[in-house]
């Protein structure tokens, strides 16, 4: 079975907001804050160095997971290979580019590493990415895509799949079943059992990949799409009731309308 878990910032909730609305400022969805998140967010604009009571850290934190990660639309995206370019990184491309046949965002490869928003490396034993701008807080000299399944041999249904996923992630995208569309009823002792025996993922790895479900303002769809390339595997095992997800090797009709309104081509007079 194939599994891919995204990588997580710092966890300086402060950090990754700004980055994402520096990037685009409608990132932030500021319509929809109470009144103690907007006040927090106009104190931390103007006095960040301000040590932050308990309460709102926890405000900040919400808000953290509340901001889409998203790039600019009409946005060429650079990217960078660590160990330079051959096949498998024009497969790697020729793969993350049908993304932008129904966006408009594009990837274009590097060798300048300074000039590169993603940087891929294909570091074995697992594939993983960071959530769209929260790339920008890597340092530098790391990679914020990482394919360590990407042999030669690999079928190219499951190389594409793994790609098109990642790149998912890569574009601002999270799983598809964590969306508060999704209401999975865990069988989360065999969950955990299963994850930790079969890829040495801790309690925390299963609940930031699984568990976690997201505020509307930062998912995808406002129904379930089993067919999302950003779904997991889900066997019955892993539910109480039976219920499961397929694992899919394309882009569902919802994942290209999506993305497509996430990145919509804005022409320019």
């Amino acid at each position: 079975m194939k599994v891919e878990f995204t990588k997580e910032l710092t966890g300086d909730a402060f950090k990754d907001i700004r980055i994402a609305v520096n990037e685009r400022a409608d990132n932030l969805i500021v319509e929809s804050l109470n009144d103690d998140k907007k006040r927090l967010l106009e104190k931390i604009k103007t006095r960040p160095e301000q040590m932050l009571l308990f309460e709102e850290f926890r405000l900040l934190l919400e808000m953290a997971a509340q901001t889409k990660k998203l790039w600019k639309p009409n946005e060429t995206l650079k990217v960078y290979f660590f160990g330079g370019q051959d096949a498998r990184t024009q497969r790697v491309l020729k793969y993350a580019s049908i993304w932008s046949k129904h966006c408009s965002i594009k990837f274009e490869p590097t060798t300048k590493i300074e000039e590169a928003k993603i940087r891929v490396a294909f570091q074995a034993p697992s594939s993983w990415s960071y959530i769209g701008t929260d790339a920008l807080g890597v340092p530098r000299n790391e990679p914020t895509i990482n394919f360590g399944w990407l042999e030669d041999k690999l079928p190219e249904k499951d190389y594409k799949q793994v790609v098109l996923h990642e790149f998912g992630h890569a574009l601002g995208l999270i799983h598809e079943h964590q969306s508060p569309a999704v209401k999975v009823n865990w069988n989360k002792t065999f969950v955990y059992w299963y994850f930790w025996e079969h890829h040495k993922w801790t309690k925390g790895d299963v609940d930031r990949n699984l568990f976690q479900e997201f505020e509307t303002t930062s998912t995808q769809y406002s129904t379930l799409d089993k067919l999302s390339i950003m779904g997991y595997y889900i066997p019955p095992q892993f539910t109480n009731d039976g219920q499961e997800f397929p694992l899919n090797y394309d882009l569902s009709d919802m994942d290209k309308q999506y993305i497509g309104k996430l990145y919509p081509q804005i022409l320019h007079s």
